[in-house]
């Protein structure tokens, strides 16, 4: 598994990030997402933090809680995929359209697979974050790479 060091100033829409977490029982994970948006404000009438991550959740403890193929599926319908780094083998999306119409393309996916997350920025900004490599069918990876 590769990973590519990062910063929390530089997360932007449609990077794929790991970071960890704590889970509601308490338990710190590693958790791999889809940024669809990296601080956004959060309006509950009573926020336990000023701005939130949304995000698609993709990995847990680098196990892949999708196929290989339904993260290739939910990574294009998102947007165009591009290669970060194909040594390291991290990719990233440019999401087409605003987050809302990016949720509404990816909706019926989100409810199947239920990995739709919101995190507390106030949190996660507390662990490092990196670029990380994500399991994809190997077809997917030579065709973004140019392969042959």
């Amino acid at each position: 598994m590769a990973k590519i060091f990062y910063n929390w100033g530089r997360v932007k829409r449609g990077d794929i990030v790991s970071f960890k977490y704590r889970s509601k029982d308490g338990r710190l994970l590693k958790r791999s997402v889809l940024v669809l948006e990296p601080k956004l404000q959060n309006e509950a009438k009573n926020p336990s933090s000023k701005f939130l991550l949304h995000g698609i959740q993709l990995e847990v403890s680098n196990k892949a809680k999708l196929l290989v193929s339904e993260i290739r599926n939910i990574l294009l319908e998102a947007g165009d995929v591009e290669v970060v780094s194909a040594k390291s083998q991290v990719y990233r999306v440019e999401l087409e359209g605003k987050t809302q119409m990016v949720y509404k393309r990816l909706k019926d996916m989100i409810k199947k697979y239920g990995n739709f997350r919101t995190f507390n920025y106030d949190k996660i900004i507390t662990n490092q974050v990196f670029l990380e490599d994500i399991r994809l069918p190997r077809a997917f990876i030579k065709e973004l790479t140019g392969e042959n």
